[in-house]
């Protein structure tokens, strides 16, 4: 017997399909974990140890595996291929006890990718092993060390290594509201009916604090402008890249307002079905095979797009993209999983397309030694825009030349006061976790939602407001553990968990080393 070992019912019915001579079992996820409640990390001789032990409500499953295992001939674990997978199928090694497991990786459910891992199996990778242990590891270490401070001083629920960070971030731009103060500045328009000028005095000088400056230069104008100069420019807009985690979580809240755990959620539905590659990646990298595909379907509008392989080589190497570039409408079991499918694929076919061309006019009038001046653009060659999902505006000036003269039909003073920064929302906090290379784009969703779910974050028309438990909280972290809080120190750590994904960095000195670190802060605190 051939049995085939993968995590979810959904993705071994979709494998069965065109599959046959094998048995197909799901582990539903993990198998084993440190246990809930107690530590489960130890040194024992000097060495990192650890406990695991089956999760809750697996005990039948592991046993059918054993079953299936000991009378199996072949076994092949085809685990998601990024760390997590990597862990889930060193658990079933674990359980097997075997040498003749074999390791599948594909990142797209279709019947070519599934026969072509099954002609090159390989091992467990070892280094993505031990890269999920120890962020696993970290976070336990972390939370078991902090958390009962909190409790203890009645002030939060849990602290963690990235949670934290997220949340500080909250704080931050919420204390920054708090203490904006606005400022309001003023500035002179000229509506000629179809566009308007606004009065400058160099490039940077459009806005005056001083209404009555421009209240003198509005009594000294008359009503008869100069068109002195017309100039014109063509820009390229420049097309996306494809989609990796973090910018599909992005767009699918910004077109949709769909929270990212549920973004995740459908992409992994969708990827378990076969319908989309594996949605948890870093890269930008397309295959061959798809482009091919899409050069064939965009015909003259394809140009090669903007893509870089991932440098853990070693991960996920493909960005999200359909498996597919027939649509087939029956497919979809819902609304938003459609939604979430189409702007997968219309992203990739912008990404594959050329770059857009605008015309921008910058035209400067004159009346008696004041200038002014108006912008316009218009679109002169669609290119990715004709696939994008998100539309774009482009507001070009009227047919105008210069000498032309003008007769303004108002001129007035408007005021202009300046806003606080806007709260993040689940796209801008994922931006920017990202840009300061905090956390992973697969775990993003599941920070926010247990944000959330621990009552230190709520929602105020989609954007993410600190409530006042997540303040002390930070208030609490900041004054007691500020190495631990701060951003650089937390992006390090994930830089770190990246180069013992590389095998670059030794797991077991690290954790052994960082744990040493943060007892003496414990010290010291207590």
């Amino acid at each position: 017997m051939k049995i085939l070992i993968v995590e979810s019912k959904t993705k071994a019915r979709t494998i069965a399909k065109f599959l046959k001579g094998f048995y197909i079992v799901a582990t539903l996820g993990h198998l084993f974990d440190l246990p809930k409640k107690e530590f489960g990390i130890y040194l024992e001789n000097g060495k990192l140890k650890a406990k695991y032990l089956p999760i809750k409500g697996k005990n039948k499953i592991i046993q059918r595996l054993k079953n299936l295992i000991s009378k199996a001939k072949e076994i092949y674990v085809a685990s998601d291929p990024d760390r997590e997978g990597e862990m889930i199928a060193q658990e079933i090694k674990m359980l097997a006890n075997k040498n003749n497991l074999k390791r599948i990786v594909f990142h797209e459910i279709t019947k070519n990718a599934i026969l072509n891992a099954l002609k090159n199996p390989t091992k467990i990778r070892q280094n993505l092993v031990l890269a999920q242990k120890s962020r696993r590891f970290l976070d336990r270490i972390i939370g078991y060390s902090l958390s009962p401070l909190l409790w203890k001083s009645k002030i939060g629920e849990s602290a963690g290594r990235v949670q934290s960070a997220a949340l500080k971030l909250i704080v931050l731009r919420e204390k920054e509201i708090e203490n904006f103060k606005e400022k309001i500045f003023y500035r002179l328009i000229v509506n000629f009916g179809d566009f308007k000028a606004i009065y400058f005095e160099n490039k940077n000088k459009f806005l005056f604090e001083d209404k009555n400056y421009l209240e003198k230069i509005k009594n000294d104008l008359d009503d008869i402008f100069l068109i002195e100069k017309i100039e014109k420019r063509k820009n390229e807009i420049k097309k996306p890249t494809p989609l990796d985690t973090a910018l599909l979580e992005r767009l699918s809240f910004l077109k949709f307002k769909i929270p990212s755990y549920l973004t995740m959620k459908i992409a992994q539905s969708l990827y378990e079905r076969g319908l989309i590659t594996y949605p948890r990646t870093d890269s930008f990298y397309l295959s061959t095979e798809f482009l091919k595909d899409v050069k064939n379907f965009l015909k003259d509008d394809y140009e090669k797009p903007l893509m870089k392989k991932s440098k853990f080589s070693q991960e996920a190497h493909e960005a999200i993209r359909p498996t597919s570039l027939k649509i087939n409408q029956n497919l979809f079991k819902n609304n938003l999983e459609k939604l979430i499918y189409l702007l997968i694929y219309f992203s990739n076919l912008s990404a594959c397309s050329k770059n857009a061309l605008i015309e921008k006019t910058i035209v400067f009038l004159k009346n008696k030694n004041y200038k002014f001046l108006s912008q316009g653009e218009k679109l002169i060659f669609e290119g990715f825009l004709k696939y994008y999902p998100f539309k774009r505006k482009f507001i070009a000036l009227p047919e105008i030349k210069e000498g032309q003269i003008l007769k303004a039909k108002e001129i007035k003073i408007e005021k202009v006061k300046t806003k606080p920064p806007k709260r993040y929302t689940e796209e801008s906090l994922i931006k920017k976790l990202k840009e300061l290379g905090i956390g992973r784009p697969s775990t993003y969703s599941e920070i926010i939602k247990t944000l959330i779910k621990r009552n230190y974050v709520f929602k105020e028309k989609n954007f993410l407001k600190p409530t006042e438990a997540g303040k002390r909280v930070i208030e609490f972290l900041e004054k007691n553990f500020s190495k631990l809080m701060d951003l650089n120190f937390t992006a390090e750590m994930e830089k770190n968990l990246d180069e013992i994904a590389l095998g670059k960095l030794d797991y077991e000195k690290y954790i052994i080393d960082f744990w040493k670190d943060l007892k003496n802060l414990l010290r010291s605190f207590n």
